[in-house]
C-alpha cells in the first residue's frame, strides 16, 4: 500500500511539472520589440518612432517579466526543497524502523494516519505552489495585454501623425505655388509698364 501511494504522489508531481512546462508562449517579447523599434522604417528623413519612449516601455516590460520569473523560480526551488526534505524524512523513518525503534511498535492505524497526514500536507504544499504560479502567469498575461494595447495606441498615433504631416506638406506646397504665381504676375505687370 505504501509503495502504491508513493507511486501516485510521484505521478501527480510529474503531471504538475508537465502542466507548467506546457504553458510557454510561442512569441517572445524581444521579437515584438524588434518588430516595433528595429524593423520599423522611416520615410525620407522623418523618424516615426520616439525610441526613448519605446525603450522605456521595453524596460518596464522586462522588469515585470524578471519579477514574475523570479517568483516562479522561487516557488520551484521551495517545492524542490520540500521534496528533498520529504525524501530525507522517509529515509530516517526507514532507518528507525530497521533499528527496532518505538515507531515500529505503532499500530497500522497510526502508520496510515501518519501517511495520510503527510499526503494531505504535501497536497496543501503543492496547491500553494500551483496557486502562486498561476497568479504569476495571470499577472504576466495582464502585462502582455497592456503592452499590446499600448502598442496598438502607438500605431494609431503614428498613422495620425503621418497623415497630419502629409496634409501640412500639401498646404505648404499650395502656399509656395501661390507665392510663385503672385511673383510671376508682379513680374509680368512690371514688364508691361516698361
Amino acid at each position: 500500500m505504501k509503495n502504491t501511494s508513493l507511486l501516485i504522489i510521484k505521478l501527480l508531481l510529474v503531471c504538475i511539472n508537465l502542466d507548467v512546462l506546457a504553458q510557454v508562449p510561442d512569441t517572445t517579447l524581444a521579437g515584438q520589440y524588434e518588430a516595433v523599434v528595429i524593423k520599423s522604417g522611416s520615410y525620407k528623413i522623418y523618424k516615426n518612432i520616439q525610441k526613448v519612449k519605446i525603450q522605456k516601455l521595453w524596460k518596464n516590460v522586462t522588469d515585470s517579466l524578471k519579477k514574475e520569473k523570479k517568483l516562479a523560480s522561487d516557488s520551484k526551488v521551495q517545492l524542490q526543497k520540500s521534496l528533498l526534505k520529504i525524501a530525507t524524512l522517509q529515509a530516517e523513518i526507514r532507518e528507525l524502523k530497521a533499528a527496532n525503534s518505538p515507531l515500529k511498535k505503532l499500530s497500522k492505524l497510526n502508520d496510515s494516519t501518519l501517511l495520510w497526514g503527510t499526503i494531505v500536507l504535501l497536497g496543501f504544499g503543492i496547491g500553494f505552489v500551483i496557486y502562486r504560479s498561476r497568479s504569476a502567469l495571470q499577472e504576466l498575461n495582464v502585462q502582455h495585454e497592456r503592452f499590446e494595447e499600448l502598442n496598438k495606441e502607438f500605431r494609431e498615433y503614428k498613422g495620425k501623425a503621418a497623415e497630419k504631416e502629409r496634409k501640412l506638406a500639401r498646404e505648404l506646397q499650395d502656399e509656395r505655388n501661390l507665392v510663385e504665381e503672385l511673383k510671376a504676375k508682379r513680374n509680368q505687370s512690371g514688364e508691361r509698364r516698361i
